[in-house]
């Protein structure tokens, strides 16, 4: 029975671009307090998306072919980038600039990476404190900083202000959180189809026997 063929480098790069399509299209999708709605990135989102495309590409994690099939994971995939950043930095605020600041010093410490892989580690081990930070922390935070507006005798109107400050919107709803994980799952995916099919785990180093390659006769 004949082999089945492998997914050749242009196979590879349009399913890459179709799920970075999804990650995109999940990653917006919203559970607020009004209901379902669907969230599109803003500059500052796509200016980081740019910035990581870059570095991924540079440093050798995405490695698309050739031609307009390479072209189309690099397009879709710098949607995905901006729309799941959407989706893990906090809601404008306070709470927002502190956390982009840091990101924008620590961005030419992800150019030098050692490696792709490493760069990858450190992409997830950020992806999730982002998340940790938003879904975990500023609940918390939302829900116990005061008393709610016109509560208090007009003390919770200074604890919503206080809250408007460190977050312009309250958190989603925690159903919401499963579709950003498909998100991430589709993007962990594609990143994986763009990764070089020649590139595996380096060998396990062998000795040489006594006196070979250490300048003694053998």
């Amino acid at each position: 029975m004949a082999a089945q063929p492998a997914l050749t480098p242009a196979r590879r790069a349009v399913a890459a671009a179709l799920l970075f399509w999804a990650a995109a299209t999940l990653a917006g999708v919203s559970l607020a307090e009004r209901g379902v709605e669907y969230r599109v990135f803003g500059l500052t989102e796509g200016v980081f998306a740019l910035l990581l495309t870059f570095v991924l590409t540079g440093r050798g994690a995405w490695v698309p072919p050739p031609g307009w099939t390479g072209a189309l994971p690099l397009v879709y995939g710098t949607l995905a980038n901006a729309q799941l950043l959407e989706l893990l930095l906090p809601p404008p605020g306070i709470l927002e600039w502190g956390v982009l600041t840091v990101l924008a010093f620590s961005a030419w410490a992800a150019l030098g990476a050692a490696s792709p892989r490493r760069l990858l580690g450190s992409l997830a081990t950020l992806a999730l404190l982002l998340a940790m930070l938003k879904f975990s922390v500023l609940p918390v935070l939302w829900e116990r900083s005061g008393p709610a507006a016109g509560e208090a005798f007009g003390l919770g109107n200074f604890a919503e202000a206080a809250r408007r400050w460190l977050s312009a919107r309250p958190p989603d709803r925690p159903a919401g959180q499963l579709l950003g994980f498909l998100g991430l799952a589709a993007w962990a995916v594609a990143t994986r189809l763009l990764w070089p099919a020649g590139r595996a785990a380096a060998p396990p180093a062998t000795v040489p026997p006594e006196g070979v390659d250490r300048g003694e006769p053998a």
